[in-house]
């Protein structure tokens, strides 16, 4: 689907009575997804049913136990039949209720106290070696007292600045408590800040410092105790109700959501109306459900099937901003493999209802993109392997992004790593120069083609790291035809919103500078070294030149005299596909020199040499295995967000969300 799914908008206008069922009907389906309503003139929104302040407050209640339990979501656990949540809520909330408040109470009072006494211990222990007790370090008239951390002995300092004073330093001399007059304090602490003097505050007390640690010491254990056991009683309770607890936050959401869904819609004293839009290949489903549940006592309308179509004003200006792109809900591909991509497309935006689904191109042109940076057999194989799990096993969104990334990007891997590099976790099959291949490893040759039913398919057509010149002059076609499709998929936008006329004034021109650019391209590389042999008066120079020239006087004229600003950033655009290549080399770099320091360098010392070369080449390939995960997953996609993009899409559709029920922890049965 190359569109969004075509949607129709329909009203649907009912008695009040009525009102509860038809929300349950519509929750059943699945399909209508609801406007919400601003107030008009003789309509207003409607009021939540009576349900909805009870179930509220138990919500809150069950939330408050959620987060004292610490009961975090999970994507998978037992479910509670719904019957079984209902008869046991209010009895379950009491119950826990009732056991949880003194518990946590208890615990947050030790926690507190835990706290204190750890604050206290940390004040008093550098005190431990001063032959004081606390109750001498306060309570002078006369006299001013310091304690605290020092860098060096302050005594020197201290006698120069003041007349008296006495000092107590630790066996160490990082902490002292200095004794002086109050009049001469000011004096006392500058000597000692020269000292690197920090204030340590002593807690209130009395009696000696070590045996005050001593009671504190004993007191902890006895608090640590007291806090495991309220933890432990916490931990039971959330075993034994962890499974209802999850169960009721669900079944309280659901009720939640539909008690206050007349917020949402419009009503009259004695009706209601609501607008939505769904599925127009599921109109008439769910308009047959309305009459077999309602019979008559409702009315159904379909008010439009959305065209793409949007507004162009007098004088050929566009609206870009039209209301059919952004109001009308857009609902993605579900068919697999292509839906497994839609993460890639959501990271950005929701696309419009009248634009293409970019995850059509992502599902095809990104994975090809990640197999070509990492072009590996042995990767390639693990990447599949790992994809492959991920997809079966992970069960949040993002992980499951990727693992599609793996599965399919590892697929084209071990296909360019055959047939097009014939290399293997770094190394290739067959020689190509002094470096180390699986053919001299094994000791045996191994075959450079093989045949696949009349044709025969070479094991490797280039070296990384041999030719990098004709990679990067490839990548830079790739790059071409890319960027193509990105200008004729943003012409195909513009006609169904606009028609042809305003696609070709906008777009058309870019696809002649761009292909100006691809045939000049080969002249430029032949020139590369000289280009002062490229003759302006040869046709392979001047049908180029003119086609850029045409090319930007049809976009100009479309768009603007800015739009010559653009010609720059394409030429960029081109030459940013070269990371295609770049990327492959450097991880070839990196691959082979570890397998040179593993094989080469020390597996033939024998001995411990063996164990190393193993551990450096096992760490070698996990390492570039991660960096190419990371390099071709990062900039095979930026290639799409930031070149390709920009050409054809916008985005910022809406969602499509169609009432639904959604149950995790609990069941209908």
């Amino acid at each position: 689907m190359i569109l969004p799914e075509k949607m129709s908008k329909i009203l649907i206008v009912g008695s009040k009575d009525k009102l509860r069922e038809t929300i349950d009907i519509l929750y059943d389906l699945a399909l209508v997804h609801p406007l919400d309503f601003s107030e008009e003139e003789g309509l207003a929104i409607g009021a939540p049913f009576p349900s909805a302040s009870d179930a509220s407050q138990k919500l809150l209640k069950l939330r408050a136990l959620e987060k004292d339990l610490e009961i975090e979501e999970t994507n998978f656990g037992p479910q509670v039949p719904i019957g079984e949540v209902e008869s046991n809520l209010s009895s379950t909330i009491d119950y826990l209720n009732a056991e949880v408040t003194g518990i946590v109470e208890t615990k947050n009072l030790t926690q507190q106290r835990l706290a204190a006494l750890e604050n206290d211990r940390r004040l008093l222990a550098p005190l431990a070696s001063i032959p004081l007790d606390i109750e001498l370090y306060s309570g002078y008239d006369s006299l001013a007292v310091f304690t605290g951390t020092v860098r060096s002995d302050p005594e020197p300092a201290l006698r120069a600045a003041v007349k008296g004073f006495e000092i107590f330093k630790s066996k160490n001399n990082d902490f002292v408590a200095v004794f002086v007059a109050k009049k001469e304090a000011a004096e006392a602490q500058r000597a000692l800040v020269q000292n690197g003097y920090a204030e340590v505050a002593v807690p209130k007390g009395k009696g000696n410092t070590e045996q005050s640690l001593k009671s504190i010491e004993t007191e902890e254990v006895e608090v640590k105790k007291a806090l495991a056991d309220a933890e432990d009683k916490i931990s039971k309770l959330r075993a034994d109700h962890r499974a209802m607890i999850l169960a009721s936050d669900e079944h309280l959401s659901i009720e939640v959501e539909k008690a206050e869904f007349p917020l949402r819609i419009a009503t009259t004293k004695n009706a209601f109306a609501i607008d939505a839009f769904v599925p127009t290949k599921q109109v008439e489903k769910v308009q047959k459900e309305l009459e077999a549940k309602l019979g008559k006592s409702f009315h159904f309308e379909v008010i439009e099937v959305k065209s793409r179509k949007e507004t162009v004003h007098e004088g050929s200006e566009i609206e870009h901003e039209s209301d059919v792109g952004l109001e009308t809900p857009v609902k993605m591909g579900e068919k697999k493999p292509i839906s497994l991509f839609n993460g890639f497309t959501e990271l950005i935006s929701t696309p419009k209802y009248n634009e293409i689904d970019p995850t059509n191109v992502i599902a095809i042109t990104f994975p090809l993109f990640f197999g070509l940076m990492v072009g590996d057999v042995g990767y390639g194989t693990i990447f599949i392997a790992l994809g492959y799990l991920g997809l079966k096993k992970c069960t949040t969104d993002d992980w499951k992004t990727i693992s599609t990334m793996l599965f399919f990007g590892g697929i084209w891997s071990t296909i360019f790593g055959l047939f097009l590099f014939g290399e293997a976790f770094g190394m290739p099959f067959a020689p190509h120069g002094e470096e180390i291949t699986w053919s001299s490893l094994l000791g045996v040759e191994l075959p450079s083609s093989i045949g696949i039913g009349n044709i025969e398919a070479p094991l490797g057509i280039y070296n990384k790291l041999n030719d990098v010149n004709q990679l990067l002059y490839l990548t830079a076609w790739i790059g071409i035809f890319h960027l193509f499709l990105g200008f004729f998929l943003g012409m195909y936008n513009i006609a169904i919103r606009h028609g042809l006329k305003h696609a070709i004034m906008e777009k058309f021109g870019w696809v002649l500078v761009l292909l100006g650019m691809a045939i000049l391209l080969p002249v430029i590389v032949v020139n590369l070294g000289d280009i002062t042999g490229i003759e302006f008066g040869d046709m392979a120079v001047l049908i180029p030149i003119v086609l850029i020239v045409v090319g930007m006087a049809i976009s100009i004229m479309g768009e603007g005299i800015l739009s010559i600003l653009e010609l720059p950033g394409l030429l960029s655009n081109i030459l940013s596909y070269t990371r295609l290549a770049a990327i492959g080399v450097s991880k070839a770099g990196l691959a082979l020199a570890f397998n040179m320091i593993a094989l080469e360098m020390l597996a033939p010392m024998g001995g411990l040499g063996v164990v190393f070369g193993i551990v450096v080449f096992v760490v070698g390939q996990l390492t570039v295995l991660m960096l190419a995960i990371i390099s071709a997953g990062i900039h095979g996609i930026r290639l799409h967000y930031v070149e390709l993009f920009q050409k054809f899409y916008t985005g910022g559709g809406t969602k499509y969300n169609p009432l639904r029920v959604v149950r995790k922890y609990t069941s209908e049965r």
